[in-house]
């Protein structure tokens, strides 16, 4: 018996299967796909998404394949030139290495996560359609047909990450609650353009029929990227999409002659859905990512807000997996589903906004999303925070970061080398990380925690520290201001990079107390139910 199967290997399922696969368990991740898709898909890996596959190890690899930040060129109805800017450049954001947008196409998103992934000796197993699955007390079992042969899975738990027609909600009877938006679907593709300017991305006004008819060159997969709505009465359906569609619709609405349509790689329609989930689990199943929530796609919130769901998922999985509370898991959908409940909203909000025929109003709103002045949500999404989580423990309010927030990044100094280190280098791997601010003796954590939680102490310049431990000085005392610290602060971080446990006051047992409630290190440490999660015994 496996420890986890995951249905469905695109960017959600394999984040979570690396994430899984680093901490040394058994996972098997499936697809009913023969083989990869091409094409650009989904592009947008937002500045959170950048953290998160950073700790995992890919976002060096993404980074060879993203397109470089080109100005996007925006037109009235007219064609007429309004307004000129690079979108996914944002400005400096304290506490963030990478505030602006990263643009790869999902195949090598994929491709670098399955790379990773066969790095910790698992790969995706292509060619494996869900069937059927039941459950039992202490497992899950999956009927997998591949190549027309059945084969029963079995596993601890079983995670549907198959997307917004997702296998698993369905066998498992969880709703999936909302509205189709019938009038609204948009044209998306990878295909070569001749007569175009390539030093640009263009984005024409849609005075009629709402949203913005799209035309972005993507040079490292030698083609454009081209959305567009289409119009409600057309008829088009996903299967008879062709290149005339995408000539017929640029000719309709822009009109450019010497513009030219071929070698497509990859062509859809998008039937735009508003729809979640109104829970995240049923017994050993959970769902992620588009299985679970799907959204109109202005901002680019799907894909990352999927990726973000695996990463809180996955870290739990692996501390039940292990013999920690099993209530552990239900602060999942307790810290996920408001989340998704925002996105939703905040994505029709803006899609809506978005879809006015004035393109000089338009390309304004666009870009300012882009340059974190969006008046729906942050569409970094480095501003999500768990705050109120059963998770987390507010010693006091004697420092400024409080349980449930992101930990931002800082540079210090470390003495012995006199190098420079990040607080995400100390952050990233399957590990608590407990930073102890100024003098006071930090609290002992038990043998039995050393391994997973890593201590260290951030000082301002000048004050004494003993070799013993591992120390940082603060020197620009950027840590400090980012914190919240003015004298002394304790800051527990949780393995995906949010705070914990948070004050300015603790004694010998704060952390121990709280990793034995969580972690379920005696059994009798854990009061059932939520609130034992967020309260001290």
């Amino acid at each position: 018996m496996t420890d986890v199967v995951i249905v469905g290997a695109g960017p959600v399922g394999l984040t979570l299967a690396c994430d899984l696969a680093r901490r040394d368990l058994r996972v098997r991740i499936i697809d009913r796909a023969t083989a990869y898709p091409v094409g650009t898909r989904a592009r947008g890996i937002r500045a959170r998404t950048q953290e998160v596959f950073e700790d995992i190890g890919v976002l060096g690899r993404l980074a060879e394949h993203a397109e470089p930040p080109l100005p996007t060129r925006f037109y009235d109805a007219q064609g007429n030139v309004v307004r000129e800017a690079v979108m996914y450049d944002a400005p400096p954001v304290p506490g963030a290495p990478y505030p602006g947008s990263l643009m790869v196409g999902q195949q090598f998103t994929e491709a670098a996560l399955c790379e990773k992934l066969a790095s910790f000796g698992t790969r995706v197993e292509l060619g494996g359609e869900l069937v059927e699955l039941s459950q039992e007390r202490d497992q899950v079992t999956a009927s997998v047909r591949f190549d027309g042969q059945h084969q029963n899975i079995r596993a601890r738990y079983l995670i549907g990450c198959d997307g917004g027609g997702s296998t698993v909600r369905k066998q498992v009877g969880i709703d999936f609650i909302g509205e189709t938006w019938e009038q609204q679907r948009m044209l998306f593709g990878n295909l070569r353009v001749d007569g175009l300017d390539a030093s640009v991305a263009h984005m024409w006004a849609n005075g009629s029929g709402g949203g913005m008819l799209t035309l972005a060159p993507m040079p490292r997969s030698g083609t454009w990227f081209f959305t567009a709505p289409l119009p409600p009465a057309d008829g088009q359906g996903p299967s008879s999409v062709s290149v005339e569609t995408f000539a017929d619709i640029f000719s309709q609405r822009v009109g450019m002659s010497g513009v030219r349509f071929h070698d497509a790689v990859y062509l859809s329609v998008y039937q735009v859905n508003i729809r979640m989930v109104d829970r995240y689990r049923d017994g050993r199943v959970f769902l992620a990512g588009d299985a679970a929530h799907v959204h109109t796609p202005a901002g680019g919130q799907g894909m990352n807000t999927g990726v973000q769901d695996a990463y809180n998922l996955g870290w739990k999985l692996a501390h039940v997996l292990r013999g920690a509370p099993e209530q552990l898991l239900d602060t999942y959908e307790e810290e996920r589903l408001p989340i998704a409940e925002h996105v939703l909203a905040s994505t029709t909000a803006r899609g809506r906004f978005w879809s006015s025929g004035d393109s000089a109003r338009v390309s304004e709103r666009i870009v300012g999303a882009f340059r974190g002045q969006d008046p729906f949500s942050d569409v970094s999404q480095l501003s999500i925070t768990y705050r109120g989580s059963s998770l987390g423990r507010d010693l006091d309010e004697g420092i400024g970061i409080r349980a449930g927030d992101r930990a931002p990044d800082a540079h210090c100094i470390e003495p012995a080398s006199d190098e420079q280190v990040r607080l995400f280098d100390l952050f990233r791997g399957t590990h608590f990380t407990l930073l102890v601010f100024g003098l006071k003796p930090a609290p002992q954590v038990s043998e039995g925690r050393l391994g997973d939680v890593h201590t260290h102490r951030i000082l301002p310049p000048g004050l004494p520290y003993s070799d013993s431990e591992s120390v940082l000085i603060d020197s620009a005392g950027k840590a400090h201001d980012l914190y919240g610290v003015d004298g002394d602060g304790l800051v527990l971080i949780r393995p995906d990079g949010y705070v914990a446990l948070a004050g300015g006051h603790w004694d010998d047992q704060s952390v121990a107390d709280y990793l034995e409630r969580v972690t379920g290190d005696r059994a009798h440490g854990f009061e059932r139910g939520r609130q034992a999660l967020g309260t001290p015994s």
